[in-house]
C-alpha cells in the first residue's frame, strides 16, 4: 500500500513538472531529450508497480504463513489435549485392568464347608469276668463336625484344594465332643492336595486327598473321614473307569540300624465298568491293595490294632503287640441304580478277602438298599444294611468307626433316614444294630489274635445318632 501511495505521488510531480520543465527548456531542450525523460519516468513506474506486486505477493506469502503457524500451533494444542485424555483414559484402563485382574484371580477360588451337630447314644456290653458279660453304662454327647475349605484354579487343568476341619488328629473322625467345660476344640489340616487333569478323564493328585477309588451305596469299609496321603491316579473314560495309589502310613527312623525301622505303605489298584440298565447306571469293580510293611509292625494310630489279630513281637528291644498277618485285600464291588416310584433307587453289595496267606478268619461282605435321596427341599430318603467283617478281612484302620466302634470281626445291621427340609439343610437319623467279637481276658479284650486258652466273647453294640446338617 505503501509503494502504490509513493508511485501515484512520483506520478503526480512528473506530471505537474513537466509542463513547465518543458516550458522553461521550451527552446533550450530537444525534442528527444523530452521523450528520453518520458521513457526514464515510464520506466520508473513501471518498476514501482513491479515492486508493487511483489509486495503484494509477499504479504500474501507472509499472511499463509501466519495462518500456517497458526494452524500448527491449534494441531499442537490439539494433540497436547489428546495426550492429557490417553494419559487419563491409560490411567483408569490400568486401574480397571487391575480390578479384572484381582476379580479374575477371586473368581478362581471357592469357598465351601459344612456344619454338623450331632446327639448321639451308645449302649454296649462287656466282658466283666471269663465267660461273663454285662451291659456297660450307656452314653450320650453332643458332638460337632465342621469343615471348611477352598479350590482354586491353578491353571485351566490344574486345581489345589485345601480342606480345615475338627476332630485333631483322629484319621477316621473329624468329630468333636462337647465337653472339659466348653474348652478349644482343637483343628487340623483334613485336604491339602493338587489335581491335575493330565488328559480328557484322566487326573493326578498329590498330597492328603480324598479316596481317589469308587465306593458302592453306603459302604463302610473305609471310613468315609479317612483321607489319605501320598499319590493316585483316577480314570474315567466312557463304560470304564479305574484309579492306582500308593499312600504313606507310617514312617519309621532310628538312629541305630538294629532297631526297627520299616516303613508301612500301602499300593493299591482299581478297575471297573459302568452301563445303562433298567433305566439307571449300574457299576461293577474290582479292587485290590496290599499292606506294605505292615506284617510284625505296629502300623496302629493310638497304639490299636482296631480288632485285627496281633502278636507278641519285639519292637526296638522292646516286647510289643504287632500285627499277626499280612493284608492283600480283594475287594469286588457292584451298585445297580434304577427309578422306583418316581424316586432314586438303589441296590449294592461288596465282598473283600485278605488273598495273604496263613489267614483264617479273612472274608468280608455287606449288602444294602437305598430308596431316595435327601438333598433338595422336601425330599427324603431311607436305607437298610448289613455287614459282616472277619477279624482279619480288612486292614481294620481304614474302615468305619461307628459300625461296630470300628473293631473288626463284627457284623450287625444299619438303618438311616434322613429329610431335607430346605436345600442344604438336611436331618438325618442313624441306628448301629451290631454284634462285635472280642477276644482276649476281661481286663484287657481284644487285645490278641484268638486261639488256644484265649476265650472269645459276643457283645451287642448299638449306636444311635441325631444330625442336623448345614452345607455352604
Amino acid at each position: 500500500m505503501r509503494n502504490t501511495v509513493l508511485a501515484t505521488a512520483v506520478a503526480a510531480t512528473l506530471a505537474l513538472a513537466a509542463p513547465q520543465a518543458f516550458a522553461q527548456a521550451k527552446g533550450a531542450a530537444s525534442k528527444a531529450e523530452i521523450q528520453a525523460i518520458q521513457a526514464q519516468m515510464q520506466a520508473l513506474a513501471e518498476r514501482l508497480n513491479k515492486l508493487e506486486a511483489s509486495n503484494t505477493q509477499l504479504q500474501t506469502e507472509n499472511q499463509q504463513l501466519k495462518s500456517d503457524v497458526e494452524r500448527r500451533d491449534a494441531e499442537i494444542d490439539y494433540l497436547k489435549a489428546q495426550t492429557k485424555d490417553l494419559r487419563e483414559e491409560g490411567a483408569v484402563a490400568s486401574n480397571e485392568i487391575s480390578k479384572v485382574k484381582g476379580a479374575d484371580w477371586a473368581s478362581r477360588i471357592k469357598f465351601k464347608g459344612d456344619f454338623r451337630f450331632r446327639d448321639e447314644n451308645i449302649s454296649q456290653e462287656r466282658v466283666v469276668a471269663p465267660g461273663e458279660v454285662r451291659d456297660a453304662a450307656n452314653q450320650n454327647r453332643a458332638r460337632l463336625r465342621v469343615r471348611a475349605g477352598l479350590e482354586a484354579k491353578v491353571t485351566d487343568n490344574t486345581n489345589f484344594v485345601m480342606q480345615l476341619a475338627t476332630g485333631g488328629s483322629d484319621p477316621r473322625s473329624s468329630n468333636v465332643t462337647l465337653n472339659d467345660e466348653a474348652s478349644r476344640k482343637d483343628i487340623g489340616l483334613d485336604l491339602a492336595y493338587v489335581d491335575w487333569r493330565y488328559m480328557p478323564g484322566g487326573n493326578l493328585l498329590l498330597g492328603k486327598m480324598k479316596q481317589p477309588y469308587w465306593k458302592p451305596g453306603q459302604s463302610l469299609f473305609f471310613d468315609n473321614d479317612w483321607n489319605p496321603e501320598g499319590v493316585a491316579t483316577t480314570v474315567d473314560r466312557g463304560m470304564f473307569f479305574g484309579s492306582a495309589y500308593g499312600w504313606w502310613l507310617e514312617e519309621n527312623f532310628n538312629s541305630n540300624p538294629a532297631n526297627y525301622n520299616e516303613d508301612t505303605f500301602m499300593l493299591g489298584l482299581q478297575a471297573g465298568v459302568k452301563f445303562p440298565l433298567f433305566g439307571g447306571e449300574t457299576k461293577l469293580a474290582a479292587h485290590y491293595y496290599d499292606l506294605i510293611g505292615g506284617q510284625g509292625g505296629i502300623p496302629f494310630y493310638n497304639n490299636s490294632a482296631n480288632g485285627n489279630s496281633t502278636i507278641t513281637g519285639n519292637i526296638n528291644g522292646a516286647a510289643t503287640q504287632v500285627l499277626a498277618y499280612d493284608y492283600n485285600v480283594l475287594v469286588l464291588s457292584g451298585e445297580m441304580g434304577m427309578p422306583l416310584f418316581d424316586l432314586p433307587f438303589a441296590l449294592w453289595a461288596d465282598y473283600a478277602v485278605n488273598t495273604a496267606s496263613d489267614v483264617d478268619a479273612n472274608k468280608a461282605w455287606a449288602i444294602g438298599a437305598m430308596l431316595g435321596k435327601a438333598s433338595n427341599a422336601k425330599t427324603w430318603e431311607a436305607g437298610l444294611f448289613y455287614q459282616s467283617l472277619d477279624k482279619d478281612a480288612l486292614f481294620a484302620q481304614l474302615i468305619d468307626s461307628d459300625f461296630a466302634a470300628g473293631i473288626s470281626d463284627a457284623d450287625g445291621w444299619v438303618l438311616k433316614a434322613g429329610y431335607a427340609p430346605v436345600k442344604n439343610i438336611t436331618l438325618n437319623g442313624t441306628y448301629f444294630l451290631n454284634t462285635r467279637t472280642v477276644c482276649g481276658t476281661a481286663s484287657s479284650p481284644n487285645n490278641s489274635q484268638c486261639g488256644p486258652g484265649i476265650p472269645s466273647y459276643d457283645l451287642d453294640y448299638n449306636r444311635w445318632q441325631l444330625d442336623v446338617n448345614y452345607k455352604f
